[in-house]
């Protein structure tokens, strides 16, 4: 499949010098790129932050805006993984207040036995994630009473019966990203395209850059090397090195932002076949619901009308009493998911991340895989391994905001 092109940059020029002298560098400026640029930053060390497009403008823009354990985990069994995501979620209330709101999620049920074990599954997925910095008291979690369900539109004419509600934490990606890396002292090199890299000993030592707004040609050199690159890092690898090996398998994910409906106040999570939830979150004005899986070769992929009707179907069976088809679609995103690679099908691979030391660049690291909620643990282990020195900080120490604005909770 052909690449297609990448966002156009904006007008302006980019203040870094000809040529960068850095520590580390790191190419990718998405949410695991950001996040080790402030962790390097914590620990003092330089670095610069390289991407051909602009901070937090690729998949972590289109992500499902949520940083949580993982609901879904309890029915994979991925508890190791459900409990880490659950202490992280609690770092990210932390030190991302202002990007962050707490919200109580509704999982409905469709008769007793079901309700029994989602209160069950539930209740032992907030009591480990018990850790909830400023949980708003107004917000109640456990069963619904029935009043209460029965009021909300989603209700009426469908198979539920109930819901049990559970704590899980929204946020704004792409804004999260930019926080990140505005709290590092990063070289940035947004809208730069890599060109050739110049190897020696079994390091890499230098990557020539040309600046996607100007043509500006720029030299970085470093001691050691990440490549964050999420769902490009496949093609990427293949283009600079002549790399075949699949490191990767991307599944693709939609979100579809709906007119907001009316006593909708509540973010619903739906149990789906395959291990899938289909959320139905009011926020922003907007009603988001999401999310399908789509095995896909490429990082920019284009939407089907499959996947839109599949999502449609999912929606007139489970909440009949909303006309869905006749609300207008104010915003369409497709998300890439990198998982790393296995057999079985994308929904049945684990999120969990890779951190690969490359065989033939002795200092170069390749970050595979991840997910939204963990990378700035996952960036933070990176980053002593790359150092030697850890950093208790990571975890305190609030974000500056790249808008210099405290206005995060919409």
């Amino acid at each position: 499949m052909s690449e297609p092109a990448w966002p156009t940059p904006p007008t302006g020029t980019c203040a870094q010098p000809a040529s960068t002298d850095v520590d580390v560098a790191i190419l990718g400026a998405g949410i695991h790129g950001a996040a080790l640029a402030r962790e390097l930053t914590l620990r003092g060390v330089s670095c610069a932050l390289v991407d051909k497009g602009e901070v937090g403008g690729g998949t972590s823009q289109w992500s499902s805006q949520l940083l949580h354990g993982g609901i879904r985990y309890m029915l994979t069994g991925d508890i190791t993984q459900m409990r880490e995501g659950l202490a992280e979620r609690a770092t990210w209330a932390r030190i991302a207040p202002q990007r962050c709101r707490w919200e109580a999620f509704w999982m409905p049920h469709r008769f007793w036995a079901e309700g029994l074990a989602h209160r069950v599954g539930i209740g032992l997925y907030d009591h480990w994630g018990a850790d909830r910095p400023d949980w708003p008291s107004a917000l109640l979690r456990g069963g619904v009473p029935s009043r209460v369900f029965e009021a909300d539109p989603r209700s009426a004419k469908g198979p539920f019966r109930g819901a049990t509600a559970y704590a899980d934490l929204m946020t704004w990606d792409q804004e999260l990203t930019k926080d990140l890396a505005a709290s590092s002292e990063a070289r940035l090199l947004d809208f730069h395209e890599p060109g050739a890299f110049v190897e020696e000993g079994g390091a890499l030592v230098s990557l020539q850059l040309r600046d996607r707004r100007d043509g500006t040609v720029r030299t970085l050199a470093a001691r050691k090397w990440v490549f964050a690159l999420g769902p490009w890092t496949d093609g990427a690898m293949a283009a600079w090195f002549g790399e075949t090996r699949k490191r990767l398998r991307l599944s693709s994910g939609i979100h579809l932002w709906f007119d907001a409906v009316p006593g909708c106040e509540r973010p619903w999570a739906i149990r789906r076949p395959k291990g899938r939830i289909l959320f139905v979150i009011p926020r922003d004005g907007l009603l988001q619901v999401g999310t399908t899986e789509r095995e896909v070769e490429d990082g920019w992929v284009p939407i089907l009308d499959s996947e839109r009707e599949e999502l449609f179907l999912a929606l007139e069976e489970n909440l009949p009493a909303i006309a869905w088809r006749r609300l207008p679609i104010r915003v369409e995103e497709l998300g890439v998911r990198p998982l790393v690679a296995a057999g079985g099908t994308t929904s049945h691979l684990s999120r969990e991340a890779v951190l690969e030391q490359h065989a033939r660049f002795h200092n170069l690291t390749l970050v595979l895989g991840g997910k939204l909620t963990t990378a700035r643990a996952l960036m933070d282990r990176l980053a002593t391994e790359l150092t030697g020195l850890p950093c208790a900080a990571s975890r305190t120490k609030p974000l500056r905001l790249w808008d210099g604005q405290a206005a995060g909770i919409r």
